[in-house]
């Protein structure tokens, strides 16, 4: 992960605080319509597409980071699955981009 002065030692204490700094966002979409639309509104904006890219970052480096935020996972899938954002995610491009200055770790 590239954090501030990241060393491979930090991970592990990153990766077990990960859950308690994204339930805030599990809370958000319970609030709003159960989890049934997006994370500010009825209509998708940049905030969503920002969320998702940095959620399925964390899925590759931290596979398991969603386990405890069911709304949150549910809404990574549902706006992945948007068919333009679908096609790009299947695609080379994104398959073969590093998530950060390191590579994935």
């Amino acid at each position: 992960m590239q954090m501030g002065g990241y060393r491979p030692s930090n991970k592990a204490a990153y990766v077990e605080a990960l859950p308690g700094q994204l339930h805030p966002f599990e809370t958000l979409l319970s609030q709003n319509r159960a989890g049934q639309a997006f994370i500010v509104g009825d209509q998708i904006s940049f905030v969503d597409y920002n969320l998702v890219e940095l959620l399925r970052n964390h899925l590759v480096l931290a596979p398991s980071c969603l386990a405890s935020c069911p709304l949150l996972a549910a809404y990574v899938e549902w706006v992945s699955a948007r068919p333009r954002l679908r096609t790009y995610l299947e695609s080379a491009a994104h398959r073969d981009r590093p998530i950060n200055g390191n590579g994935k770790q």
